[in-house]
């Protein structure tokens, strides 16, 4: 009785987290080893931009080293930055597992003002030179349908760059030709949707 108590109540948080299948690798904060937050705004799903980022620091391929990066770039973000986490709500790693940051239902910490009303998604390296291997490019692609597939993304969503919205080179000159190809990559002005976050 005990054992299909607790099989219930994992089979139950599976659903919650994910109500519809989805074809990508997502490493939980649990999983990574993430500090708890020293925050947290909560954000009404689905939102309609996707806003896409390099971290601007160490390439990983491999789950092991992906998870070093990401243990040094939240201390640096809360520590050195002060945010209340890490910046992003998704990170992906050239090993090509998504990595959950502050998660699909939490305002960001990405970008001023655009955190509340996207999904800040980041590749882990810097794409300036060169762009995000293909095992990463076909995660975020996945992860986008999935954030679809689970409601998180509107199906008619746009994308941007952090360059778009922002004075900034990110996410590096090779990784924005790549996305500027994308059938949702919106070429016009940006304009920013209205929204307000729940605090929690």
């Amino acid at each position: 009785m005990f054992i299909l108590a607790i099989f219930l109540c994992t089979l139950v948080q599976y659903e919650r987290v994910f109500s519809a299948p989805c074809n990508v690798s997502i490493i939980s904060r649990d999983e990574w080893g993430a500090r708890a937050p020293n925050d947290h705004d909560h954000m009404t799903t689905p939102v309609t931009v996707a806003l896409i980022h390099h971290t601007d620091r160490d390439h990983c391929t491999s789950k092991a080293a992906c998870i070093a990066e990401l243990k040094e770039m939240q201390s640096f973000h809360m520590d050195n930055q002060s945010h209340s986490d890490i910046m992003y709500n998704f990170m992906i790693g050239e090993d090509g597992n998504v990595y959950e940051g502050r998660g699909w239902n939490t305002v960001g910490g990405h970008m001023p003002s655009w955190g509340i009303v996207s999904q800040g998604i980041a590749v882990m390296g810097n794409f300036q030179l060169v762009p995000p291997n293909a095992v990463a490019l076909t995660a975020l692609q996945n992860l986008l349908g999935c954030l679809v597939n689970n409601h998180k993304l509107t199906a008619d969503y746009k994308i941007y760059g952090h360059r778009d919205v922002a004075h900034t080179s990110c996410p590096g000159n090779k990784f924005y030709d790549v996305i500027k190809t994308w059938s949702h990559y919106d070429s016009g002005k940006p304009v920013r949707p209205t929204k307000t976050p729940h605090h929690l």
